[in-house]
């Protein structure tokens, strides 16, 4: 099974000098971000759609350093209430699955996105429970009027172009757990599916392994990202703890290098998990801890990931 890195934990860094550190971690694939304002660091998404010889340049800097591009992610809110931003999402994440059918890579990467309450709302409202009577109404609203319709055009979309999409179970978006996902994937077809990434289900208290075996054939994508809770803060917020810019030491939970939040054992235990359903991507580190440096934090990962992974030299 094969390492995979979300290129974009080394922003910053030129194109080549990043290839070659990873290809020395031996790592074999990329997910390659389009969200920003280059694709790979250097290359505008439009560009590469109209010039193949900026594709074929881009493919051949990856595949020199031993590597492949697995996935390109296209981060969003493509069902943002303001109407611009939603519409310069969608339009991104087109353009992203007509790149990956060009270049023949599998799977886009994306959040399901979050709508307003109405059709005048100026933001987005994640509902996240239906204690008080009108959540449920805005929830149903939601679900009818922009979730299905949207992503029933971006699913055919996807499918027209042989592309998968692989949304991040990710809270704040309408689309943060393995139920959630059915939902949309069983009203929109198995060109979606889920991107597993143990490091905001933990914090959710799901069972991580029992999950990948009831998304089965719908896991189209995994991160190997971890994260901690942290005891000590838990009774005074809980884990939904919407405080922007707080400090290391304030946070009810963090992300964490692979390994430092949760230990060798349970990393076995996914992994295990995704081969069983029959999942064939690549293992892909994302790296998000504060506490390590980038470069440091992806060769702690892909150290533990060369030991667990099947058909890997131990």
């Amino acid at each position: 099974m094969k390492t995979g890195v979300f290129l974009e934990c080394l922003r910053g860094w030129a194109l080549d000098d990043a290839l070659t550190f990873l290809s020395q971690q031996d790592v074999q694939c990329l997910e390659v971000g389009t969200f920003g304002e280059f694709v790979a660091f250097e290359y505008r998404l439009d560009d590469l759609l109209a010039d193949g010889r900026q594709r074929k340049e881009l493919l051949n800097r990856v595949e020199a350093a031993g590597l492949e591009i697995s996935a390109f992610g296209c981060y969003g809110n493509p069902l943002h209430p303001d109407a611009g931003r939603a519409l310069r999402q969608q339009d991104r994440f087109n353009k992203t699955v007509e790149l990956a059918a060009l270049l023949g890579v599998p799977t886009v990467t994306e959040f399901a996105g979050c709508p307003g309450d109405s059709e005048e709302a100026r933001y987005p409202n994640w509902i996240s429970m239906l204690a008080l009577d009108d959540f449920a109404k805005i929830l149903d609203w939601q679900w009818s009027e922009r979730v299905l319709p949207y992503w029933e055009r971006a699913a055919t979309f996807a499918f027209d172009h042989d592309v998968r999409v692989a949304l991040e179970l990710y809270p704040g978006s309408v689309v943060f757990n393995p139920r959630t996902l059915m939902r949309l994937r069983d009203a929109v077809g198995p060109a979606v599916g889920a991107l597993v990434d143990p490091s905001h289900l933990f914090w959710q208290q799901i069972d991580i392994p029992a999950a990948v075996r009831y998304l089965g054939p719908a896991v189209h994508r995994v991160h190997l990202n971890d994260s901690q809770l942290k005891p000590q803060n838990l009774d005074r917020a809980g884990v939904l703890n919407p405080v922007a810019g707080q400090a290391w030491a304030d946070k009810t939970w963090v992300h964490r290098t692979l390994g430092f939040g949760h230990g060798v054992d349970f990393w076995k235990d996914f992994v295990a998990s995704v081969v069983e359903i029959g999942y064939t991507g690549d293992l892909c580190i994302e790296q998000g801890d504060p506490l390590f440096p980038d470069d440091d934090g992806i060769a702690k990962a892909a150290a533990l990931v060369r030991s667990i992974a099947p058909g890997n030299d131990h």
